[in-house]
């Protein structure tokens, strides 16, 4: 590992320090003070859970459900169904 001139004079400043600072809590911070330097490569964006997906479509469902029902109209079966298959999955 090549380290820069940054992460260099940190461990130059902690390793000045460090009798001072053994046996207390603060040499903890080290690694999140040397970590800070260290460039850290992100892994690109995934997916949503599809468990997410599902709770969001059975609202949906529901919402829609409830919308037909309140303008006096009854909702497809293929709605029902499609709920119903996601509580026999829980």
């Amino acid at each position: 590992m090549n380290l820069n001139q940054d992460q260099i004079n940190t461990v130059l400043e902690w390793m000045d320090q460090w009798e001072q600072l053994k046996g207390s809590v603060i040499p903890i911070r080290f690694k999140g003070d040397f970590a800070r330097h260290i460039p850290v490569e992100k892994p690109p964006l995934g997916l949503v859970p599809k468990w997410v997906r599902d709770q969001e479509r059975q609202g949906e469902i529901m919402e829609a459900i409830n919308r037909y029902m309140e303008a006096g109209k009854k909702p497809p079966k293929e709605w029902a169904l499609e709920f119903a298959s996601y509580c026999d999955n829980n």
